[in-house]
């Protein structure tokens, strides 16, 4: 068989899945060049010893670690020290292949022609498979400045709380921007925390930061009217990236795709007090993301079944007639990663959905 059909196939039994298409073929000889492929075809998820794969391709062990340090530093595969040894593993479709190319920068030409098949990508297969995932990969954190204070307040629906878990924060500009280019909103915000960050950093994808200058990347986001998303589970936070509607493949799940559960609301929704309302139209027209807020006559209305919570649209109301609210039937993420993963999967199987 093919290798990039043999690659395509063991990157398919990853949870998040790769679906089969030529575009994802071309994006793997991209990532993954000849000479270099047939080494990658001995790795999997789990980290491996540059010796286990030597030995498994039947290559000199300087030659394996040559190619694989390539990848790595391409980002196309995940590189840790264990033992004083390189080790190396597969890197899912997301977060990982998508990202971490863009993330590392390089020849415009071949940013460019990964843009494209990524694009179509996306539109022909890999939306659809991001979201059956139930529950969801993804989920929103609200913007910290419209959490109200009357309501108790658990430490994973704060983004700063669960950044502040993490012993690594490394800060880099957002593939999906770098790719789309629907928009100008700020780069420098994609956020990734503990292993991830310290590859990422270490690579030249990224940079380490204090956990004080990712508050103010918070910060910075929600003025541009981005918002928080970050792993479903509570335990603690492989990423957070600030997205647009535009631009952001989960986002673009609810915006484009007409997959409304896609990504998981936050635990609060927006309320609107009609007597307070001036009919600005600034929640409607500019800060809300999925068009959950409406203007409708001189007064907003908002959609409580749409909103998801991100609380872009309190932070500028300038008569506060709009605030966030107890989400009555709201579902807790997954305590952990693996929980998430299990269930996940499960649901997958139960729906009788495979590769």
């Amino acid at each position: 068989m093919h290798h990039y059909h043999r690659l395509r196939e063991t990157l398919g039994t990853h949870p998040i899945g790769a679906p089969e298409s030529e575009e994802f073929l071309e994006i793997l000889k991209i990532l993954f060049p000849p000479g270099e492929v047939e080494i990658a075809l001995h790795l999997d998820f789990r980290l491996r010893k540059v010796s286990e794969v030597a030995g498994a391709a039947g290559v000199p062990e300087e030659e394996a670690l040559k190619k694989l340090e390539s990848m790595a530093d391409r980002g196309s595969v995940l590189a840790k020290k264990i033992e004083g040894e390189m080790a190396y593993a597969l890197l899912p479709v997301y977060p990982g292949l998508f990202e971490y190319p863009f993330m590392k920068g390089g020849d415009d030409e071949t940013r460019k022609r990964l843009a494209r098949l990524w694009h179509a990508y996306y539109m022909k297969a890999m939306a659809a498979e991001l979201a059956r995932a139930n529950p969801p990969w993804n989920r929103v954190f609200p913007a910290e400045e419209a959490i109200p204070e009357e309501y108790e307040i658990l430490p994973f629906e704060v983004a700063s709380q669960m950044m502040a878990k993490a012993s690594d924060i490394a800060l880099a500009n957002c593939p999906c921007r770098i790719s789309a280019q629907n928009c100008d909103k700020p780069l420098d915000v994609c956020l990734s925390f503990d292993g991830a960050a310290r590859f990422l950093s270490e690579r030249g994808m990224a940079r380490m930061i204090s956990l004080e200058e990712a508050v103010e990347v918070l910060k910075r986001s929600e003025e541009a009217g981005l918002v928080h998303t970050g792993s479903n589970s509570a335990e603690k936070l492989v990423f957070m990236c600030n997205c647009c509607p535009c631009c952001c493949h989960f986002l673009r799940l609810i915006t484009e795709h007409n997959y409304p559960e896609a990504v998981a609301k936050s635990s609060y929704r927006a309320s609107l007090n009609s007597g307070e309302c001036i009919g600005c139209g600034v929640c409607a027209e500019e800060r809300c993301p999925v068009k959950a807020v409406t203007l409708e006559g001189e007064t907003a209305a908002v959609n409580a079944e749409k909103c998801i919570g991100c609380g872009l649209c309190v932070s500028t109301c300038p008569t506060g007639a709009i605030t966030l609210v107890k989400r009555g039937n709201y579902q807790p993420p997954p305590a952990t990663a693996g929980e998430l993963v299990k269930r996940i999967v499960g649901n997958k199987q139960k729906s009788g959905i495979g590769d």
